[in-house]
């Protein structure tokens, strides 16, 4: 089959394409999951409010009603009866508005995740520009809405249809209902409507919150060039890498040099190959390469350890042996631990002869 070209957007987006496309406020977004979280919330809000929301208005009905002789009708009685009634009425609506609020944060956090995006709120010409707003008519995603909307009108005609047909003989009835009754009963078969909608809202929001999220996911794919120009402005250059290898091995290289006071043994070739090794037997089951070294690093090793008495030991098969086949850190090879037990061994015995840094030149 023959490769897709490369101007074809065919590949996954990147991490740093997500990564700018969020910065610039480009998430997944679902108005279905805002109104039926926010349907939802008001519902609760109501429910929890309904005595308090109901004396409020009886209150403003029965002061409305009431005349009161000694009041006085001028303009500043007048301004604040309106600042006391429009305080009032804000503080009697503000759980709506905070539920509101709380409902269209979360609706955005649970399809996208928490995004701060100031590049989101800039002007763009391009928002208002009416041709792209005409290509934005005939598009999947508008044919998508569109059957969204259809089926959330068709779901809620069906839900108020059946809900009613169960209610028929309440709602006949309330032709000798008095008029709280009737209040009551109104008000409960819509909390009951609204409730089943709400719950269909969300079924409905879950299923285009997933569309949203593979939709916003197709949008963002990139074609090869654009993830080869990516790699090619995240690549290091190579003058960086071997600067940064160069400061590697010097970090490694100084942290041996630092391990060496505290080895019990230093093995060398005598001349080109240092290895220190240290052993303790309570935390180690066998001796562990603390240092290694060839050439300047080798004489670099050895005039650190006769510095701190730390005991240097020729021989040369051995210490080729571990630096050929251990790094700084490891443990020695089980091939090679009677080789290091009988130096181990020999370095304790010469200390408890008294030597303080013995030092041998057995070449086996």
């Amino acid at each position: 089959m023959a490769d897709q070209p490369a101007t074809e957007r065919t590949e996954p987006p990147t991490p740093e394409r997500l990564r700018k496309a969020r910065e610039e406020g480009q998430v997944p977004q679902s108005q279905e999951m805002y109104a039926a979280i926010a349907l939802a919330m008001l519902l609760v809000v109501t429910s929890l409010s309904a005595s308090a929301l109901w004396d409020w208005f009886s209150g403003q009905v029965r002061d409305g009603c009431t005349f009161d002789p000694a009041w006085r009708f001028d303009a500043e009685s007048v301004t604040r009866l309106l600042e006391a009634k429009l305080a009032q009425t804000l503080l009697a609506l503000a759980p709506f508005m905070v539920a509101m609020s709380v409902a269209a944060v979360f609706s955005g956090v649970l399809i996208s995740g928490w995004t701060v995006a100031p590049k989101a709120i800039r002007f763009n010409p391009t928002r208002i520009n009416p041709v792209n707003g005409l290509k934005n008519l005939i598009s999947a995603r508008s044919v998508m809405n569109l059957v969204a909307s259809a089926a959330k009108v068709t779901v809620i005609g069906v839900i108020v249809v059946l809900y009613f047909q169960d209610k028929l003989g309440l709602c006949l009835a309330l032709t000798w209902a008095s008029p709280l009754e009737g209040f009551r009963t109104i008000l409960s078969c819509v909390f009951g409507v609204v409730a089943r909608i709400a719950v269909a809202l969300l079924a409905i929001a879950v299923l285009d919150a997933l569309y949203q999220r593979w939709q916003f996911r197709r949008d963002m794919r990139m074609t090869r060039q654009e993830i080869k120009e990516e790699r090619r402005q995240h690549e290091v250059s190579p003058e960086v890498r071997h600067r940064i290898r160069a400061v590697q091995f010097e970090m490694v290289r100084r942290r041996m040099l630092q391990a060496v006071p505290t080895a019990d043994v230093v093995v060398t070739n005598p001349t080109h190959v240092a290895v220190a090794l240290k052993y303790d037997a309570v935390v180690m089951h066998a001796p562990q390469v603390v240092a290694k070294g060839a050439d300047l690093m080798c004489e670099r090793i050895k005039e650190i350890a006769r510095t701190h008495q730390v005991p240097i030991i020729y021989r040369p098969e051995l210490a080729r042996a571990i630096y050929g086949t251990c790094e700084a850190g490891d443990v020695v090879p089980e091939p090679l631990y009677v080789a290091v037990a009988e130096v181990m061994a020999m370095i304790y015995r010469l200390r408890q002869q008294g030597h303080a840094n013995p030092v041998t030149r057995d070449r086996r």
